[in-house]
């Protein structure tokens, strides 16, 4: 199993606050598990260390899809690496899917070993890096359609979140699944125990139950017809095509 000890959340122009936040808290959370901080009882293996940062694709502020400004820890170093690297999604991902420089970063990642994790639209930066072969993945449904008209694998029964240690990538759906999903990458990488403290902070297990434990979440609801409007709405804005 990957040795996780640094996990990066990627920050953009435009990112989803729902996308960016909910996982970088609930890394954090881990973080301060890992390291005692938080100890809701005695743990047998002694504290460790996680370093979690909020890394800005440039430096300077964030200014999140809904406008809120955040502070990143870090500007992105096109030569460091991180044992996670974390793409939200957030109509700013559109942008991204296009930007080179951060392809090669992603691409990077995950050819030196990396865990390589995306939500919502994110998952659409990951398919235009390349790494995704045929590995099934799950995302928002608005751009499920043109993900799998690119040759992605979305299973049309999507799952909230899905996990392939094997293949080292994690995605997750929108805003509902983000949650989990990064709960259950939190379970799988740091074990057990730890996932049990950060599901409880955070309520997860409560809402969730046992299947935060394992790689694949949930099965959503279809809505087919309300997919398809919203994919024909935000396709172009979050999943720009490919020039020919």
């Amino acid at each position: 199993m990957t040795n996780v000890q640094s996990i990066a959340v990627l920050g953009y122009e435009k990112v989803s606050e729902q996308d960016m936040i909910t996982p970088l808290e609930i890394f954090k959370g881990a973080a301060m598990v890992v390291g005692g901080q938080i100890a809701p009882w005695q743990r047998e293996v002694p504290p460790g260390r996680l370093d979690v940062k909020l890394v800005g694709d440039k430096p300077g502020v964030i200014t999140m899809q809904m406008g809120t400004q955040v502070v990143p820890d870090a500007a992105l170093d096109d030569e460091e690496t991180f044992d996670v690297l974390y793409v939200p999604g957030g109509v700013g991902s559109g942008a991204v899917a296009t930007d080179e420089r951060l392809l090669e970063v992603i691409r990077r990642h995950h050819e030196e070993g990396k865990v390589v994790a995306a939500n919502c639209s994110g998952v659409g930066v990951l398919a235009r890096a390349g790494i995704l072969a045929d590995t099934p993945v799950t995302c928002v449904a608005a751009v499920a359609r043109g993900l799998r008209a690119e040759g992605v694998n979305v299973p049309q029964a999507r799952r909230m979140w899905v996990g392939r240690p094997e293949e080292r990538i994690w995605t997750s759906t929108g805003s509902y699944g983000v949650h989990g999903g990064a709960v259950a990458l939190v379970a799988h990488y740091l074990g057990r125990e730890v996932g049990t403290i950060v599901s409880m902070m955070f309520d997860t297990l409560g809402g969730l139950g046992e299947a935060i434990f394992e790689p694949v979440g949930p099965e959503f609801y279809q809505h087919l017809d309300l997919e398809t409007t919203f994919q024909n709405y935000f396709e172009e804005m979050l999943l720009p095509k490919v020039a020919a």
